[in-house]
Formats: C-alpha cells, sequence, structure tokens
C-alpha cells in the first residue's frame, strides 16, 4: 500500500457499560469485569422475558450548551461525549465556526432514541393526537439524529454521512470513513456509532429467542460467548468515535498515529434476515483481508463479534476456523461489555487499538467450557502478555449485515 492511501486513527473516545471514557473501559477490560446489570422493573412488562443490561455509568454532559442539550437523546449526549474525547486525543479543535468540507463526520445509530419515541407514541395514543408533545422530540428521534447533534454541538460546518445497519453501524462507518480519505475528496473523517439501553431493544432480540434468559438473577455471568451454557445476547449501550486521518493531513498536523486502519469490507448477505451465515462471513473476512492487502497469516488476532447466541457464535467460529484455522487467537469482548448495538464495531475496534498498544490480549469474559460447536478456532480463555501487530474485527447484524475491518500498529 503506497504512503499517499494511508490512513490512520489519530484519536478515540469511548463510554461504554466500563466506562466513561477510554481509559477506564480498558482498565476494567483488563480487570475482567462485566457491565451488566439487573433490571427487575423489567419483569413487568409482558413478553419480556429478558430482564438484563449493560447501562453506562454516569457522565457528565453539563459541558455541553443548553441550546445544543435540548435537541439530544441520551445516545446523542454520549456520542458527543465521545466525540470531544476523540478529539482532544487528536488535538482537533470544537467549534469551529468557518467551513470545513476536507472534514466528514461519519456516524449512525440502529434507530432514533427508543426512550423518546416511546414517550412520543405514548403520549399521542394517550392524548389521541399530538396534543401535549415537544418541539424538539423529533430531533431526538429523527434516524440521523446522532450525527445531527454532534455537528450542532461541534458548530461543525461540514458534510455529514449517517449509516444505519444495526450491529454493524460503526464498523461500516469506519469502512466508509476509510473509503472517504482514499477517495482523497477529505482529509479527516470521523467516524463511529451509539445506542442507548432500553428495554424495546431487549425485546427485539428476545421475541426471536436471542437474548439471554437463564442470568437474569446472576448477571456476572452472562453474556457466554462460545460458551456450551450461553443463552443469548445482552442489550448494552455506549458511544464511540475515532478520529481517521490520511497520512498527509497527520504529517502536516503533527498528528500522533495511535493505529493504521488497513482496510476493510461490508456485504449483504441476503438468505436470512436474522440468521448468521458461515459462508457469508467467509466472504466478507477474506475481502478485508484482499482489500487491506493483507494475508491470513498476517493477523495476529481476531476480535470475534461472538455476541453469546447459540447460532450466531457457532457460525463464526465456524469461519474463523475456514479463514484462519486454529493457530490465531480468537475472544469477543460482549461478556464483559454486553452488546452495545450499533456502537460495537468502533468500542471493539478501540479495545483492539489499546491491546496492541500495551501487548495484551484479552478473553473471552464467561467462556467456562467451549461448546464443541464453536471448537474450530483457539479461544482465549485467560488474558495473554504478547506482541500482536495486526488483528481483525467483526461485526454482524440482523439484515444479513457483515462487517470485518483491519487495524495495525506500528510500535512506538
Amino acid at each position: 500500500m503506497s504512503d499517499a492511501t494511508n490512513v490512520y486513527i489519530t484519536g478515540m473516545g469511548a463510554i461504554s457499560s466500563l466506562g466513561i471514557n477510554v481509559p477506564s473501559m480498558f482498565t476494567a477490560l483488563l480487570e475482567n469485569k462485566s457491565g451488566v446489570k439487573h433490571y427487575p422493573d423489567w419483569a413487568k412488562y409482558n413478553g419480556l422475558h429478558s430482564h438484563v443490561g449493560g447501562p453506562a455509568p454516569e457522565y457528565d454532559i453539563m459541558k455541553v450548551p443548553r441550546t445544543a442539550r435540548r435537541t439530544m437523546s441520551r445516545m446523542s449526549e454520549m456520542s458527543v461525549l465521545a466525540t470531544l474525547e476523540a478529539m482532544g486525543q487528536a488535538d482537533l479543535q470544537a467549534g469551529a465556526k468557518k467551513s470545513t468540507p476536507r472534514i466528514a463526520l461519519c456516524m449512525g445509530s440502529t434507530t432514533g432514541s427508543p426512550e423518546n419515541l416511546e414517550l412520543y407514541f405514548k403520549k399521542l395514543i394517550e392524548r389521541g393526537g399530538p396534543e401535549g408533545q415537544m418541539g424538539t422530540t423529533f430531533f431526538k428521534v429523527m434516524n440521523h439524529s446522532v450525527v445531527a447533534n454532534v455537528a450542532a454541538a461541534l458548530e461543525f460546518k461540514g458534510p455529514v454521512f449517517s449509516p444505519s445497519s444495526a450491529c454493524a453501524t460503526s464498523a461500516q462507518a469506519m469502512i466508509l470513513g476509510w473509503e472517504l480519505l482514499q477517495s482523497g475528496l477529505y482529509d479527516i473523517v470521523i467516524a463511529g456509532g451509539a445506542d442507548e439501553l432500553h428495554y424495546t431493544s431487549a425485546a427485539v432480540f428476545d421475541i426471536v429467542m436471542a437474548a439471554s434468559r437463564n442470568y437474569n438473577d446472576s448477571t456476572q455471568r452472562s453474556p457466554r460467548p462460545f460458551d456450551i451454557k450461553r443463552d443469548g445476547l445482552v442489550v448494552a449501550e455506549g458511544a464511540a468515535v475515532v478520529v481517521m486521518e490520511s497520512e498527509s493531513s497527520m504529517q502536516k498536523r503533527g498528528a500522533r498515529p495511535l493505529a493504521r486502519f488497513d482496510g476493510g469490507a461490508y456485504l449483504c448477505d441476503a438468505s436470512h434476515m436474522s440468521q448468521s451465515s458461515r459462508p457469508a462471513m467467509v466472504e466478507v473476512m477474506t475481502m478485508a483481508l484482499e482489500r487491506a492487502r493483507r494475508k491470513s497469516s498476517e493477523i495476529g488476532y481476531v476480535n470475534a463479534h461472538a455476541t453469546g447466541t447459540v447460532q450466531g457464535d457457532q457460525e463464526e467460529a465456524q469461519a474463523i476456523g475456514d479463514v484462519f484455522g486454529k493457530q490465531i487467537p480468537v475472544s469477543s469482548l460482549k461478556g464483559h461489555f454486553g452488546h452495545s448495538l450499533a456502537a460495537c464495531g468502533t468500542l471493539e475496534a478501540i479495545a483492539c487499538v489499546e491491546m496492541m498498544r500495551r501487548d495484551v490480549l484479552l478473553p473471552t469474559r464467561n467462556l467456562h467450557e467451549v461448546d464443541p460447536a464453536c471448537a474450530h478456532v483457539f479461544h482465549l480463555q485467560e488474558a495473554r502478555k504478547t506482541s500482536v501487530r495486526t488483528i481483525m474485527s467483526n461485526n454482524f447484524a440482523f439484515g444479513g449485515m457483515n462487517t470485518s475491518v483491519v487495524l495495525s500498529f506500528m510500535g512506538g
């Protein structure tokens, strides 16, 4: 790959169930902590069997002006704070009034704010019409609410993109950012995604038997990616953002590279709306390697999407085995975070960058006995001190959305 096409990550920001910034989050990962909590109030919702979720800790949004805050939902608030953290690390200034056509924002969510959507329709039904609705509600529930509110908070005047592909959203945003930077049209892309925790999100997975139900009273034991006793995913919340930058822009600004974004791929497998597909996963991983100009033998670790569902984990383990064999370490971080939906791709990419920077590979939490159906790869069940320079991270979503990205660390 020529220097002209190299793309780097120069800033990272995150809010997750394990912390309100990247340092606190990664410390919790190193300590093998879980962000999963019990929600006893969810028992009042008829037909909802999963009562566990991964909430973010309290955060301070007051640093953002009130005029910008009033149109923000929880997911937008977290996105703004994660963006400010990433921009701070990259030494980019927020609040620029002038036009910034060579900087783009690219971030999205699964839907608009579920909390505000529920409140809107509840009031609509109770009052028989729109009487009493707040004028700011629409700006919290529109599909591009996250990126629009981030732009407003930054007083941003440049181009905006808002991908929405459920659990693959922020991974797709990063790949799109890489493509935009490679095109030469932009110097910097700020990419990521967010979702907020709400019982309706858990219900979506519970209805299709994909949410964890058996650990409501023992939340630290779920989810259990690849484990023989796994029973589904645990919905979580968060926001994750990276500053992606062309090499020429990075050098001109004197910015410090955290990692290189070698490339990635996304594709849709329309064979089934909710079930993962081993052949599609193999194809997207192979495509990502080709686009990153990497061989499978150059990958030192695979960060699996594995959420703890029976079918999804099995298909992914077999697909990773097809591409990499059993020599490369594999783990999932969903046992720590829960499943942060649209945020998970960038959140896990950030964790991968930190693993490479700190010479450590994190294990799959709650993986005590590997399901024989998932035994096609080398599972990490304990943290490992080792130097890894190139990593692949997978993310898959409903609708047959498949993504894989390749990241490298240059040392230093």
